[in-house]
């Protein structure tokens, strides 16, 4: 059986300086406007179940604080995304403490209207990989929290 690349990586023991790099990421998401974004889409835009790009652009235009908490969010995934998948961060660490797949799935239809948009199909592309990964990761290592294991 062959190991890919992000089998291998997952197999991987966190390391200190994997520790220090996700405290930094938890910081960013800690400072404004970061946390003030991240507050505002779990209590405003996430609530609103908004489904396609058309929904979004018409309540949070593009000059929009709305737009900007969107943008701030979705820079913040793709740079993590990148850490993570050039292995510059344990994912088993990462994806222990963080939720991606929510962000993406309420962001996708924005970004897949940006990347025809601009022509740049390699926009929040790893925020995209992250999403997909974390979602691979989670149906091989399932929570062991005893709320989960009740059910």
């Amino acid at each position: 059986m062959s190991w890919s690349v992000c089998q291998m990586a997952s197999l991987k023991k966190p390391t200190h300086e994997d520790a220090n790099i996700m405290l930094q990421l938890e910081e960013l998401l800690l400072m404004e406007p970061n946390y003030r974004a991240m507050y505002w889409f779990w209590r405003v835009f996430h609530p609103q179940k908004l489904k396609t790009s058309e929904e979004i652009r018409r309540t949070y235009p593009p000059t929009s604080e709305g737009q900007r908490n969107l943008d701030r969010i979705a820079a913040f995934w793709e740079s993590a995304g990148t850490l993570v998948k050039n292995e510059l961060l344990n994912e088993q660490l990462f994806f222990d403490r963080f939720l991606v797949k929510p962000y993406w799935d309420a962001l996708k239809p924005t970004v897949f209207l940006d990347r025809q948009e601009t022509n740049e199909p390699r926009l929040s592309e790893n925020f995209e990989w992250l999403a997909i990964r974390e979602e691979k990761w989670r149906k091989q290592k399932p929570s062991n929290s005893k709320a989960t294991s009740r059910q």
